[in-house]
């Protein structure tokens, strides 16, 4: 049986942009919440040569169910050719906390 929980993971070059989507996504019921990490540098073959930028690391946590519309979201959105989304299925922890996620949900948000 999978989880009714999952993390996506996703990732921006421009936090502004990412605190917008972030934003927008909240505002559209389709995520829990979600979380920037401080940027990172990444490092990938393009075009044959190495490359070095910097981006940030995205976080969100949604219910299962809502994955599609996430999906959709960011591939509509997203300034990358082929944006990074890596869904993992996830159980949120503790009582309190799986308590809280649940209220949150009940009240839409």
């Amino acid at each position: 049986m999978s989880s009714q929980e999952i993390l996506i993971f996703t990732t921006l070059a421009d936090r502004d942009l990412a605190e917008e989507y972030i934003a927008e996504m909240l505002q559209n019921g389709i995520i829990i919440s979600g979380t920037i990490f401080p940027e990172v540098a990444l490092l990938y073959q393009w075009e044959g040569k190495l490359t070095i930028d910097s981006e940030n690391k995205i976080l969100l946590k949604a219910k299962a169910e809502q994955y599609p519309a996430i999906e959709e979201y960011i591939m509509k959105k997203h300034p990358y050719l082929a944006p990074e989304i890596i869904r993992l299925e996830a159980s949120f922890g503790s009582d309190k906390f799986k308590s809280f996620i649940q209220q949150k949900i009940a009240k839409g948000g």
